[in-house]
């Protein structure tokens, strides 16, 4: 015997539907949503003025960042900003980010921009207490290290001649990250190494030992970013939405 399905149950199942990600969440009452994947690109940034100023890959071991949340700011100033609740790690060798970033809603205004703080309370064992890990060797041999609790914000903001992000650019994006032209091989063929075991030796980077490195490195996490619309929806940055479709680019400062 066939039982009625009713309203209730109905509603049931659609709930559990959705809690199990089968809704849309472009439906009716709810705003469109913003996907960012995070990415690192091996070219420069477009509007480069040094583009081949780069360490080679090769040579770069860790790369990570660790944000407390990702605060998107509405092009209309009267509504609060949409926030992400973190903290989230994100790995540029590995392309990871723990956890996934969520899709956030956008505002009929679209959003006028994208603050990343960064934190020391990462609940990772290996990063807890710094918000960056930056290392690799140099050509000859001689290992670098910046390992800190490095403040500051990274602060992504529309390029001239786009006004928002919204639904007809940002519903996917590729937030690129470029931890391959934080520092150059001229940078750090320029400072002295120090001992470290046996026949080793290592460049700590640091606000007291190596300040202008340290220095350079905290501008260019943000002015070596930039964001891009995906326009075939793939989570990857192709050489057309590189080129063609650039929506936003990190300021030169993490103040």
């Amino acid at each position: 015997m066939n039982v009625p399905f009713c309203r209730s149950q109905l509603l049931f199942a659609m709930a559990s539907m959705c809690a199990l990600g089968a809704c849309d969440s472009t439906g009716v009452g709810n705003p469109p949503g913003m996907t960012v994947t995070v990415r690192s690109d091996l070219q420069a940034e477009p509007a480069a003025t040094d583009p081949t100023a780069e360490l080679p890959s090769a040579q770069l071991r860790h790369a990570v960042l660790a944000f407390g949340e990702l605060r998107f700011i509405p092009c209309d100033a009267t509504l609060e900003d949409v926030v992400a609740p973190g903290p989230f790690l994100v790995d540029l060798v590995t392309e990871s980010v723990e956890p996934q970033l969520p899709a956030v809603p956008i505002p009929p205004s679209g959003f006028c921009g994208l603050d990343a703080p960064l934190t020391s309370l990462a609940p990772n064992s290996a990063q807890f207490g710094n918000s960056i890990l930056f290392s690799g060797t140099r050509a000859d041999g001689a290992l670098f290290i910046l390992y800190a609790a490095m403040p500051g914000t990274l602060r992504m903001r529309p390029v001239p001649g786009i006004a928002a992000w919204d639904a007809t650019n940002a519903a996917s994006v590729i937030w690129a990250m470029r931890p391959w032209r934080w520092l150059t091989p001229q940078e750090l063929d320029a400072e002295t190494s120090e001992p470290f075991g046996v026949g080793l030796r290592v460049i700590v980077i640091d606000v007291n030992r190596h300040p202008v490195l340290y220095a350079a490195i905290r501008n260019r996490v943000g002015a070596r970013a930039t964001l891009h619309t995906d326009l075939n929806g793939d989570g990857k940055l192709d050489d057309n939405e590189r080129a063609n479709a650039l929506i936003g680019q990190g300021l030169p400062s993490l103040e």
